[in-house]
């Protein structure tokens, strides 16, 4: 009888962890979060490690609300697992959420960060504050720390760096300036060609400085300046 418990004890401990083996290997956009589209190419890494074993077994989901629930079931939409973990958290501006829906009506996407994982420059612990160094920026509030700006690095399968000039990623910038004004990113930054070729202005909430384009040149950046409201004027 004991030697059957003990057998029975070490099946159910290879079964435990062939299960987290399994859960690991297949990665975090094949789990049921929204991120289960194929075709949603992140960038190298972000969707293979960092999972948070702790949100499939045993940890209650707090809430989601109706956009942020319906963007991690979008089909469209891919993130890091850090980016997914700010969304369930409540972390993330409302108002980039519902411009983050507009673009996966159109495309697919890759957010990289919101605000965790989230750096400037290497070795910089983020903070409230863009550090100085980076560019002529420094000093001024940081979207990402307030949950209020995310990070796109991939549209359709294809790279933001290299591809500023892509009908696709272009195309982002067209259905950002089709918005609202009230509903538009005031500080909307992508790669040179891109910004340059969209043409438009500070006024939609374009950054225009050469320094901030080159510092993005392999991203696009969405954020609001201010807690409340947008400083469009068109």
């Amino acid at each position: 009888m004991v030697g059957k418990i003990i057998r029975l004890v070490l099946a159910l401990g290879t079964v435990a962890a062939l299960s987290t083996f399994v859960v690991l290997a297949i990665g975090p956009r094949h789990l049921g979060d929204g991120l289960s589209a194929e075709d949603v190419r992140c960038p190298e890494g972000l969707d293979d490690t960092g999972i948070s074993l702790g949100r499939f077994f045993g940890e209650e989901e707090k809430p989601l609300g109706g956009e942020v629930k319906a963007l991690l079931e979008d089909p469209n939409f891919g993130a890091s697992p850090a980016a997914v973990e700010d969304l369930k958290a409540g972390i993330v501006d409302e108002r980039i959420v519902t411009a983050l829906r507009a673009i996966t009506a159109e495309h697919r996407i890759c957010v990289d960060a919101f605000k965790e994982g989230h750096y400037f420059l290497p070795g910089v612990t983020d903070g409230p504050f863009i550090p100085d160094g980076y560019g002529e920026a420094g000093g001024l509030p940081n979207t990402h720390y307030h949950g209020r700006a995310a990070d796109i690095w991939d549209v359709d399968g294809k790279p933001v760096e290299g591809n500023g000039d892509d009908p696709d990623v272009q195309s982002v910038g067209w259905v950002l300036a089709g918005l609202q004004r009230d509903e538009r990113p005031d500080q909307i930054i992508g790669p040179p060609n891109w910004t340059e070729d969209l043409d438009r202005s500070r006024k939609e909430g374009w950054v225009l400085e050469r320094d901030q384009t080159e510092l993005h040149k392999d991203h696009i950046h969405l954020g609001f300046r201010e807690e409340n409201g947008t400083k469009n004027e068109r």
